[in-house]
């Protein structure tokens, strides 16, 4: 029973762990989606969204961005977060 043990938990840590890395793949269009936190930038654009992320660090500014083209804008105004890794904020699509 103890060898059992032995091998299961470290193997169901395995398998948690590397479950957890997930790479968000960018979508056609969201590399030309700029992110800003000046809300000046879109002073003459139409708000098309919020957006939320679940992501971290550079997989939650690609999931950000791919946010963003879904709701077809193509500024994404961060309000929490940084930039480089966008938590929450609103897309706008500016002509």
């Amino acid at each position: 029973m103890l060898n059992t043990r032995m091998v299961v938990v470290p193997v169901a840590l395995a398998v948690g762990l590397t479950s957890c890395v997930v790479a968000v793949a960018p979508v056609p269009g969201s590399e030309k989606v700029r992110l800003t936190r000046n809300a000046s930038e879109v002073s003459t654009c139409s708000a098309v969204g919020n957006v939320r992320t679940n992501a971290s660090g550079s997989s939650a500014r690609t999931e950000f961005r791919n946010m963003v083209v879904g709701l077809d804008g193509n500024i994404g105004v961060v309000t929490s977060g940084p930039t480089w890794a966008p938590v929450e904020g609103i897309a706008y699509r500016c002509p």
